[in-house]
């Protein structure tokens, strides 16, 4: 028996059928969700914690070509990136912006700068359809040389002396990768695929008779992380796509699998002695670190840190030797006179643990950001799969790849592949429109609520058209217009407390604060405003506004501790 999808809860999944069963909420599983059902193949998506909890929430959050890749010769995965960079956009434009990016050149640069400047011309002819089928509002622009003055302009704290110019090339911010995530999990939802979070994939049931030499996979037995509440559903393909946890879900299963895990740290800054910037730098220390300086959100996001995970997957925290790293380079570029940034200074941190395919060398750095599609048949194990490394960007152009596997070794049932790379997301006004034209009249229709506008265009940027839906509850219960945080840039509402709980899934506070809403992700929460999330979403979800308030803050008060 298969059920309608949607999100569900494990309880109500006894028995249940399915075509294919995905381990793993991130950004490659959800696409493998969102292409499996899209081609009708019956599809549960399940994550053990919140989705897009872990690596895919921790990202430099851009949608981008890897321009460094080139370094490693690393063509193709930037080729497919770029590919993809322009498909994710199309499809959720509201969610995205292009940004430029600006790669200074000093006198004692490695790379020096026509080295450079030919890398960043392979990189834009590597992206020869940038634009194919994007509205001009929207097109990326042609590379460029920008004089030393210019950049000591543009960027007032980077180091002069010796700086010889810089190069300015595009990416595509990506706002909120936790909201884009979830938009593509909804469009999956919409093709009738099943979701639920905190859904740990305890077992693997395999069938009792060998068939040409492997044990067919017959299902999953799941447990709710939760409330304890255990259920098997059956599937006669199980997808591992638990990004760094990959190896642990193989367990007892006899693999030559192996993940090599990467630690990635970033920072999140005010601004750096008082100035910001509108470009994002690359910025690089004589030492030949370099970190990659954002604007993002009235904030600057700096980072990452690449080192080799040693701990536990689930131990990954940011701790003061991360912090001191990304700012240790970041001080090393800064111009004389530039009061050198401290961790007192740093208003939030975000860590994610990059899986890797192991090569031998244990170098994260220069490991190679490629997918590897793992077919554990010849192994002993007919119909289960594991997808290695990969990153954000390639996640959809990942499981286009398993499904055309899927497809010439007949495991799909003769159904024909639906390409998503013409699909909007569930929230997009169209596909490859500009959404700037529905956001104002949007804007001018909704401000009879007595919002601030700027309140309801950060809506519809984050929610599409289904900010119509979340206004209509403020409509309803004016109560639920109130902002929850005065502070600059946080512009979150009450009734996306409760549209992240009746229509998207959260279950804790922390799904609300660092997923549903912005305000978690942009540093300085006060215990006032996380008490003001819980006590809407305490009836909800049924749980003491007080008692949730304070383990929430409690829980974040250490984890800051590690590295303040």
């Amino acid at each position: 028996m298969h059920t309608a999808g949607g999100l569900r809860e494990l309880a109500a999944l006894d028995g249940t059928s399915f075509d294919m069963v995905v381990i793993g909420g991130g950004i490659t599983g959800v696409c493998v969700a969102r292409e499996a059902s899209a081609t009708g193949l019956s599809v549960l998506v399940v994550d053990k914690g919140d989705f897009g909890s872990g690596t895919s929430s921790a990202t430099t959050k851009y949608i981008h070509g890897g321009i460094r890749y080139l370094e490693n010769l690393e063509v193709a995965v930037v080729r497919e990136s770029l590919r993809e960079r322009r498909i994710l956009a199309l499809a959720a434009p509201h969610l995205v912006r292009q940004q430029r990016f600006l790669m200074p050149a000093w006198e004692w640069s490695k790379p020096a700068a026509p080295v450079l400047g030919l890398g960043i011309g392979l990189y834009g002819s590597l992206a020869y359809d940038r634009n194919r089928d994007v509205p001009t509002s929207l097109r990326i622009p042609r590379s460029g040389w920008l004089s030393k003055s210019v950049v000591a302009r543009d960027v007032p704290w980077l180091q002069t002396d010796g700086l010889r110019g810089a190069w300015a090339y595009y990416d595509t911010l990506n706002l909120f990768p936790e909201r884009l995530l979830l938009e593509f999990l909804f469009t999956a939802i919409g093709s009738d695929a099943t979701a639920i979070n905190y859904c740990r994939a305890t077992r693997l049931e395999f069938g009792d008779s060998l068939v040409d030499g492997s044990l067919p996979v017959t299902g999953v037995v799941l447990q709710d992380s939760l409330s304890g509440v255990t259920r098997t559903v059956h599937a006669p393909l199980v997808v591992n796509a638990a990004g760094p946890w990959v190896d642990e879900v193989l367990i007892g299963i006899r693999s030559s699998v192996r993940v090599l895990r990467s630690k990635g740290v970033h920072v999140v800054l005010n601004s750096i002695d008082g100035m910001r910037q509108q470009d994002a730098v690359f910025a690089r220390a004589p030492s030949g670190e370099h970190v990659i300086v954002s604007p993002w959100m009235d904030r600057l996001l700096v980072g990452p840190t690449d080192t080799p995970m040693t701990e536990s997957v689930d131990d990954a925290h940011v701790l003061r030797s991360d912090v001191d790293l990304v700012l240790d380079t970041l001080n090393a570029t800064l111009a004389p006179g530039v009061t050198p940034v401290t961790p007192d200074q740093v208003i939030d941190t975000t860590v994610g643990v990059r899986p890797l395919i192991a090569a031998g060398t244990g170098d994260t750095y220069g490991a190679s950001r490629r997918h590897e599609i793992h077919d554990h048949g010849p192994e002993g194990y007919d119909g289960l799969f594991s997808i290695l490394g990969g990153k954000w960007t390639t996640g959809r152009a990942t499981a286009e790849h398993l499904l055309r596997l899927l497809e010439r070794g007949g495991r799909i049932g003769g159904r024909e592949l639906v390409s998503t790379r013409h699909t909007a997301v569930s929230s997009a006004w169209a596909w490859a429109d500009d959404p700037v034209p529905f956001i104002d009249a949007a804007v001018s229709i909704w401000s009879r609520l007595g919002i601030e506008r700027e309140v309801i265009r950060s809506l519809l940027v984050l929610y599409g058209t289904k900010a119509e839906d979340v206004l209509q509850l403020v409509a309803e219960d004016g109560g639920l217009g109130e902002r929850i945080s005065k502070r600059t840039g946080v512009l979150d509402i009450g009734a996306q407390v409760v549209w992240g709980i009746e229509s998207e899934g959260a279950r804790t506070l922390a799904d609300l604060i660092d997923r549903r809403l912005t305000i978690g992700s942009l540093g300085g929460i006060t215990a006032e405003e996380v008490g003001r999330v819980a006590v809407i979403a305490a009836p909800l979800l049924g749980f003491d506004a007080a008692t949730s308030a304070a383990a929430e803050c409690a829980r974040r008060e250490s984890l800051r501790r590690l590295w303040s």
